[in-house]
């Protein structure tokens, strides 16, 4: 009978350990402010380490929602710095009165935090930062995550991202390359600019606040989503009308359903004005 029993009882226990490995991380669940209901899953993917970090903060009725996606040896860490280091700086009041000021300083302060807090350079982070201010969005980018509306079935995309195309497309724009060297870059999609690294840069920042409209559901997404799943298929999702937290459970469970065998760590937020 205990040749039955131990191994059963050892099997239940690591199928209750994989489901606490693929969702309890940097646990967020459900966050209800004053004005915003917010929900959050995320998933391992094919990966053995969670790189990707949540991070939520109100500050006298003003949203601020962060998601990075760590990179290298201690990726995960650097991810954690960077939510911290926007969170710590949105406790200043006048974070919420000049969005640009405010995203510039966190994401520089993110950076110097990363260099100076791990050894030998084995951390970086892409983080995307949205800042809700009544129905204006303000929003900054480093890497390559997601910033989007679902507004009306369409899920419509905010950032660019700051990968290789990208950088492509506007040196093009800018006379800086030839069509011939753009077309050559089109379907290089890796990042060229994250925190942490030697070479990082500027920040993709909005030039206008986005005006939104009381249906309106705000989406941030790590790679792990976008790259695994089409556009479609989130959009099927998100015009069910479920929850929020509904909404982002299955957004996830069909990433790990996807038949995908490289499937990178998946995280999103998901938040709807109440």
């Amino acid at each position: 009978m205990a040749d039955i029993v131990i191994p059963a009882i050892l099997f239940l226990c690591m199928a209750i350990l994989h489901i606490l490995r693929q969702r309890a991380f940097n646990p967020l669940m459900k966050f209800v402010g004053d004005n915003y209901e917010i929900g959050a899953a995320a998933t391992f993917g094919n990966r053995t380490v969670q790189q990707d970090y949540f991070g939520v903060k109100n500050n006298h009725g003003v949203l601020l929602m962060l998601l990075a996606d760590g990179i290298g040896a201690d990726g995960e860490f650097a991810a954690k710095l960077s939510v911290d280091t926007f969170r710590d700086l949105f406790n200043n009041a006048n974070a919420i009165h000049k969005p640009q000021y405010f995203f510039k300083r966190a994401a520089t302060a993110a950076h110097k935090r990363i260099m100076n807090t791990l050894e030998e350079r084995q951390g970086e982070t892409s983080i995307a930062a949205v800042m809700v201010k009544g129905y204006e969005l303000f929003y900054t980018l480093i890497g390559n995550c997601r910033v989007t509306v679902f507004r009306n079935g369409d899920l419509i995309p905010v950032s660019e991202g700051q990968t290789i195309d990208v950088l492509a497309k506007h040196q093009y724009e800018e006379g800086r390359i030839s069509k011939q060297e753009t077309l050559a870059l089109l379907n290089e999609h890796r990042r060229y600019n994250v925190l942490g690294q030697d070479s990082f840069q500027d920040i993709e920042l909005f030039s206008a606040p986005i005006t939104l409209r009381d249906d309106d559901l705000i989406i941030l997404m790590s790679e792990g989503v976008f790259n695994t799943l089409r556009w479609v298929e989130i959009e099927e999702i998100l015009s069910t009308g479920n929850s929020v937290q509904t909404l982002a459970d299955e957004i996830i469970n069909l990433v790990d359903n996807s038949p995908m065998v490289d499937k990178d760590n998946a995280s999103i937020i998901i938040c709807r004005r109440k």
